[in-house]
């Protein structure tokens, strides 16, 4: 099961993705990806995630409950995620996440 979760409001520059990061790890999810966007001018937060259905749903419930300290979430949606044509299977494995966000994280300390 593939979820794509849109959260929107204050979302940029306080700890979000790591959060969600850290959710997903500790329900043992193996596939998700996190980025931020804009969309109709308002930060966003994109998260897709793949797992088994008990493991997202007990995800969304802690992404419903658990914000970083000065986030101010305005809306979350959850809707199933099909992917786009070149990229329906490739939610990146979350240790490939990982390191990516790692390396975005130096690159903005240096």
């Amino acid at each position: 099961m593939k979820l794509k979760i849109t959260i929107t409001g204050k979302v940029h520059n306080v700890g979000y993705r790591l959060l969600l990061l850290e959710l997903a790890n500790s329900l043992l999810i193996d596939r998700f990806d996190a980025r931020n966007a804009r969309i109709n001018g308002k930060e966003a937060v994109v998260a897709l995630v793949d797992g088994d259905e008990d493991q997202l749903e007990e995800f969304v419930e802690l992404v419903r409950e658990e914000k970083p300290e000065n986030a101010v979430v305005e809306e979350i949606k959850v809707e199933e995620y099909k992917g786009h044509i070149r990229t329906i299977e490739n939610i990146r494995t979350i240790e490939n996440y990982r390191q990516s966000l790692m390396l975005n994280q130096l690159n903005k300390i240096v």
